[in-house]
């Protein structure tokens, strides 16, 4: 009995940790749709540019201004899996946020009057967005290092602070986009926190690791180059026809396709699991997983893409288009992130005895994507300005914006794969990628038919959501059945959740 006792407690693996985060994820995700749902109706009822104007306003500062933000987050992930101190990075991270705030106020005055309407005391007030991102941001990568579960329960309480939140300040005090900007502050306040205090990580102050983190995070400023390059997109379609217009059509598109990310919560725990054990088995497995999830919520982006984008806004069915690339070029994303967490883990050059940072195996990754994003942004450009030759619609815009980041989600990919397939000796498992994207193919295909002839009618909201359901009941439905038969994984994994679930 003593025996017992004194017997260290299992640590959760990566399946565990991927379906806890996953199921926790499609719990909340309810509440992400209505604020989204609730936020455009409400700015868009305003007008279409409003809308479109606090989107352009959150790609600024989420494409631009928290890039030095973002540059430390793998690091510190790592760092923070590895039980090294992380409080200087975060300290750090902070006087870097004040920074930003800084030049953010700087340049306001220039780019509010390309957005058709005086907007600039919104940017003003969304300043406070800047900062939060930065502690927010930093917070968030040492909770998925270290608490991968944590880091899933704060984002759900962002969700819930945040639509709360939203309900009060749109509709009872009625504060336009300054209620957007408030709502998103008081969110992130609540998830800043939960991760500080339960990721259980060591936030003591050593900033011999934070200088440290500084240098080996100039690998990932290539990479948050590419990152500046692509939001330079939806900048040049503003700066072309003079209008937030093909933004908001871009942005109905991205809120939607977004469902797709949040399939990749199934592979949360692989960078703990990393710097547990650098076993090929782990990007194999979280491959397997992501396939399933991830074409799972592909799936629902092409059921439900087209009556969720009605309910936005009715002119934004014309995005369903840019829709479907988009939630493409997510799914690629998604795969491409586990390849990358397995390459820059296993980087020794990136530890805090290494050395020669920028001729490793992660810089390398990094600098053939920028080189493809360069492509992608220049066949998007010279498209968007043909289209505007033309004079074609703000729908067709938003799809030119979408081509090259497909064209660049496909690319870094290919890159990825073959550099991490070089490092882990992986073997890519055929049968259980192939079948769950058949399963979404022949699932969502019906139903995409009739999207595309658009005879479809169209009802008031709560019709839509309970035509959407049925929907979805339907080819989810078709998706399991066809996994479970030839998907032997999907088999496996479901009848573990079987055997759970009765011995619960």
């Amino acid at each position: 009995m003593k025996n017992k006792e004194n017997k260290p407690k299992r640590k959760p693996g990566l399946v565990r940790i991927g379906l806890f985060n996953l199921l926790l994820r499609l719990a909340i995700s309810p509440l992400s749709f209505v604020f989204s749902l609730l936020m455009v109706k409400y700015l868009s009822d305003i007008s279409a540019v409003t809308f479109g104007a606090w989107q352009t306003m959150f790609v600024l500062i989420t494409g631009y201004f928290v890039i030095p933000a973002d540059i430390f987050s793998n690091i510190t992930s790592r760092y923070a899996a590895e039980g090294k101190k992380v409080g200087g990075i975060l300290l750090i991270n902070g006087i870097a946020g004040v920074l930003a705030i800084s030049i953010y106020l700087l340049i306001i005055p220039f780019i509010n009057p390309l957005l058709g309407g005086n907007f600039a005391k919104y940017f003003y007030f969304s300043s406070i967005l800047v900062f939060l991102f930065y502690i927010f941001d930093i917070t968030r990568s040492i909770a998925l290092g270290r608490s991968p579960r944590v880091n899933a329960i704060s984002a759900s309480v962002f969700q819930i602070i945040r639509l709360i939140a939203g309900i009060i300040l749109m509709f009872i005090f009625n504060l336009s986009i300054f209620a957007v900007i408030l709502a998103y502050s008081l969110g992130y306040i609540a998830q800043i926190l939960i991760n500080i205090l339960f990721s259980n990580a060591n936030l003591q102050i050593d900033l011999k690791i934070a200088f440290k983190a500084i240098k080996k995070s100039i690998v990932f400023i290539t990479s948050y180059i590419q990152n500046i390059i692509e939001a330079s997109l939806v900048w040049i379609a503003v700066y072309l026809v003079r209008t937030a217009l093909p933004v908001s059509y871009f942005e109905s598109a991205l809120i939607i396709s977004n469902i797709v990310i949040w399939s990749g919560s199934i592979t949360d725990g692989l960078i703990l699991k990393l710097a547990e054990n650098k076993d090929p088995d782990l990007l194999e497995t979280a491959t397997k997983l992501f396939f399933l999830a991830g074409s799972f919520f592909l799936l629902l982006t092409f059921v439900d893409g087209d009556p969720l984008l009605f309910i936005l806004r009715p002119e934004y069915i014309e995005a369903f288009l840019a829709l479907i690339v988009l939630s493409i070029s997510n799914f690629l994303r998604g795969l491409y992130t586990i390849f990358y967490r397995g390459i820059y883990m296993a980087d020794t050059t990136l530890s805090t005895e290494g050395s020669g940072e920028l001729k490793g195996s992660t810089a390398n990754l990094i600098r053939r994507n920028i080189f493809i994003s360069i492509i992608g942004l220049s066949f998007s450009t010279c498209l968007m300005i043909i289209l505007k030759t033309f004079s074609f619609s703000s729908p067709a815009l938003a799809i030119a914006i979408t081509l090259g980041l497909l064209i660049n989600s496909i690319g870094m990919l290919t890159t990825a794969y073959i550099s991490a397939k070089n490092i882990y000796r992986l073997i890519f498992p055929k049968i259980e990628s192939v079948v769950p994207l058949i399963a979404t193919v022949v699932s969502s295909l019906p139903f995409l038919i009739r999207y595309m002839e658009g005879n479809l009618p169209k009802f008031r909201a709560i019709h839509e959501i309970e035509i959407m359901l049925i929907y979805t009941l339907i080819s989810s439905s078709i998706f399991v059945i066809i996994n479970i038969a030839l998907n032997p994984y999907a088999r496996q994994l479901f009848i573990m959740i079987i055997k759970r679930i009765k011995n619960l």
